[in-house]
């Protein structure tokens, strides 16, 4: 709750008036810092190079180095959706303020304490993959401060990565307790929560995140996914619609879109999805594969085999679509093809039943030779 300075009323955390005398209420500091303005890649390797770690105060020397982090475009805040990609120039600058970092510390012969500067270098980690050490970051930062939502937050979202559910969790929890309008705690605490098979509890966070933001495509993004699990299509429809006119580009719903649509019957309208995300992402392996699908619904196989072909070129180690694909080619009295698609599929993944099956019924046609 916030207290209005102007006449004492308790307001609702999130509110921006007072309800009662319609003045400004203060507001919480923001979650992440104020953004800076980038900088040449190269300038900054410069500047960090001759950066001399052992004449200057040691906090002085910490600024800089988180400095040239929010400089070389580092974000403080770990999300999931959209993903960060990290240039080249990021990671060298990321592995010089390491190396600075390292002789610092080794000057000073004990850590350095300062939990911004290991958000960064946490944030950095986690988006080159390495999240055992963005969880060693993170988790230093959220040690070093406490009162830290941020660090917190960025914790969980390590621990998930590496599917430790349970203490995401709990760490998504502390996020939310020190800071209770953190939208994008609330949102991947969801998230964590459908992992573990808890679809129907995480709704409440996502609609919890969506009061905090109704405009956050990922909150409306991640419903619908659960509420498609759930096996609620017509819903997952209209939270992925809204998700989909903020964020156009967000390839994911509209693959769940299809997916939807598909399973109430919607075929054509699905492939319509299919082919939206694929003016985003041509080679997308989930769009290729589903429009494989739906065509093989209806009885196109010809379209079917090109549509299961293009996905294999996407990725050939999906056992999958090579089941898939040697379906049709069944189907199709391309039986000696197939065949080589049951085994390819049984190659990548032996438990394939439904490569398994296929096999075994060609074999008992006297195709190949059982072994």
């Amino acid at each position: 709750m916030v207290r209005c300075p102007a006449c004492a009323t308790m307001n609702m955390e999130g509110s921006t008036l007072c309800k009662k005398c319609r003045q400004p209420l203060p507001q919480p500091r923001p979650v992440t810092p104020p953004r800076v303005e980038r900088r040449d890649p190269r300038e900054l390797m410069e500047r960090l190079r001759a950066l001399e770690v052992v004449w200057r105060e040691p906090g002085e020397v910490t600024r800089e180095l988180a400095r040239s982090l929010m400089e070389a475009g580092i974000p403080s805040l770990v999300e999931a959706y959209p993903g960060e990609l990290v240039s080249d120039a990021q990671k060298f600058v990321a592995e010089v303020v390491e190396e600075k970092l390292d002789e610092l510390e080794k000057h000073l012969a004990a850590p350095v304490k300062d939990a911004e500067l290991q958000i960064f270098l946490g944030s950095a980690a986690y988006l080159l993959g390495d999240h055992p050490k963005a969880l060693e970051r993170f988790s230093a930062a959220a040690e070093l401060d406490p009162s830290s939502a941020l660090a917190e937050h960025n914790r969980a979202m390590a621990l998930q990565a590496m599917g430790r559910l349970e203490e995401a969790v709990e760490s998504f929890t502390r996020a939310i307790t020190l800071r209770p309008d953190f939208e994008q705690a609330w949102a991947n605490k969801g998230r964590a929560l459908v992992g573990l098979g808890r679809g129907r509890e995480a709704l409440e966070y996502f609609e919890r995140a969506l009061c905090l933001n109704r405009n956050d495509p990922c909150a409306w993004l991640e419903k619908g996914l659960t509420e498609e699990e759930m096996g609620l299509f017509e819903e997952a429809v209209k939270c992925l619609d809204i998700a989909l006119r903020i964020r156009p580009d967000l390839v994911k719903a509209w693959n769940y879109r299809g997916d939807a649509l598909f399973h109430l019957g919607r075929v054509d309208e699905a492939l319509q999805s299919y082919e939206s995300a694929l003016k985003v992402r041509p080679h997308n392996f989930e769009a290729w594969n589903n429009i494989g699908i739906a065509r093989f619904a209806k009885k196109d196989l010809e379209g079917a085999l090109e549509a299961f072909d293009r996905a294999l070129m996407a990725r050939m180690e999906s056992d999958d679509a090579w089941v898939n694909k040697g379906t049709v080619l069944e189907l199709r009295g391309e039986l000696v093809d197939a065949l080589d698609c049951y085994t390819r599929a049984l190659r990548l993944n032996p438990e394939n039943e439904g490569a398994r099956r296929g096999r075994e019924k060609l074999f008992s046609l006297g195709i190949g030779v059982s072994p």
